[in-house]
Order: structure tokens, then sequence, then C-alpha cells
């Protein structure tokens, strides 16, 4: 099982990391979807102010990135 970090992110700056073992890249990005939507139905003080997730390898590197404000839309 693959780990990967869910950075809650605006402007350069992570807000709040978090780590979540998952199967594969595609779950990966499945999670980030969820987050964003829960995010988006949550907490309202994080929409229309550029705040993203972004989905980091176990090696580091930025794999996806989740908009919040795109999950409020389409969830």
């Amino acid at each position: 099982m693959t780990h990967y970090r869910f950075d809650i992110v605006r402007d350069k700056r992570v807000i709040a990391p978090t780590g979540h073992p998952v199967d594969d890249r595609a779950q990966a990005l499945a999670v980030a979807k969820r987050l964003a939507i829960d995010l988006a139905e949550t907490r309202q003080e994080y929409l229309g102010k550029g705040y993203f997730i972004s989905v980091i390898d176990e090696d580091g590197g930025e794999v996806h990135r989740e908009s919040i404000d795109s999950a409020e839309k389409s969830g």
C-alpha cells in the first residue's frame, strides 16, 4: 500500500497536511476529490479563495491538485 499526503494549500502555503494509505494513485485522486467536496460543503471560508488539495507521493512530488472551488461547483 502506498502512502500519499493530502495538503490543504493556499498561495503555496500548506494549511493542513494529512497522510492516508491508499492502494494506488487512482485511489489517491479519488480521496482528494472527496476531501475537496467535503471541505466545500463544510468549510465555507475556503470557497472563492484559491484553496486546493495537493496530493503528494511518497517521494515528495506533487502528483495532483484538486480545487476546492471546483468541487463545490460540481459536487
